[in-house]
């Protein structure tokens, strides 16, 4: 394996520190745990204090409004933190569905840290109203996430990676809200379907698509693949097998001589390993896959 896999050795071997910013929307009030079941696509009421996982927040049409994590820090109280920026739209659409409720939300911008590599799970600790420690979603690094608080001592404790968390979120294909995500993309598109997803709760905003999607086998026009080459690549360009375009880029970063993006790929061409960008040869893996790039 080449450059992609040097990068997830590294962390094996080494801790790194990153900054990390947070949009958090806390959810207080005697009915905020019966409110949230009814709008995120994960079991909130299942969860127990301490506890947090990832979501999808939708549309009435099935599609996606947001991706968050939600961590339940006792009866009445859960924190949503969602991508920088993204806070703001996600209280609107929440605010929307609350009609005789009894929970207040309340939006703040949280700064924190991602603790990725050989040591980051020893940081996974204890939820507090003013805290969140959680585990991040990728699935090549160990990583935990620390958001609120002060955060110097670790950020000095351990170096930044050579890599920007950029890089480090498209080879371990999560969307972005605004890019990846947003009004247009079906959940089982994203490939977080299993992660995010509860199908033996009750009803909530926006599951007959979900629910009609996975009896079909969760088979959709299109899905969220990881592209990677040598050369230079841009946002907005496009994918191809034989001539033909089978996406278009949403999000690029390089490292050295590797440039990888992420673009949703229709499903006629999702089996590929190969393709082209602008003439030049990327090999395409779905975020299931082991990635890699050959050498020159």
């Amino acid at each position: 394996m080449k450059e992609v896999n040097k990068v997830f050795e590294a962390y094996e071997n080494e801790t790194f520190a990153l900054k990390l910013e947070r949009d958090v929307i806390l959810v207080d009030g005697p009915d905020a745990g019966k409110y949230l079941q009814g709008q995120l696509t994960q079991d909130v009421l299942g969860m127990k204090e301490g506890e947090s996982v990832w979501s999808f927040l939708l549309n009435p049409d099935g599609k996606v409004n947001a991706w968050l994590r939600v961590s339940q820090i006792s009866e009445n109280q859960y924190l949503l933190d969602v991508d920088s920026d993204s806070g703001e739209a996600v209280t609107e659409r929440l605010l929307r569905f609350k009609l005789r409720t009894d929970c207040e939300l309340t939006l703040e911008k949280w700064n924190g840290v991602t603790i990725a590599g050989k040591d980051a799970s020893s940081y996974a600790g204890n939820l507090s109203l003013r805290q969140i420690v959680a585990q991040t979603a990728w699935h090549k690094i160990s990583s935990v996430d620390i958001i609120g608080g002060n955060m110097e001592a670790l950020l000095q404790k351990f170096p930044e990676p050579k890599q920007s968390s950029d890089f480090l979120r498209i080879i371990n294909v999560i969307p972005k809200m605004g890019t990846e995500l947003h009004a247009k993309v079906i959940p089982a598109e994203t490939g977080l379907v299993e992660k995010s997803v509860s199908f033996t709760k009750g009803c909530y905003t926006g599951q007959e698509l979900v629910a009609r999607i996975d009896s079909r086998g969760n088979k959709v026009p299109k899905n969220l693949m990881l592209i990677a080459c040598h050369e230079a690549m841009s946002i907005g360009d496009e994918v191809e097998i034989d001539g033909v375009s089978i996406g278009k880029l949403s999000s690029v970063a390089s490292e050295g001589n590797l440039t990888v993006g992420l673009a949703y790929i229709a499903r006629k061409a999702a089996a590929s390993t190969e393709g082209k960008v602008k003439g030049k040869a990327v090999t395409i893996s779905s975020r299931q896959d082991t990635f890699s790039v050959e050498e020159k």
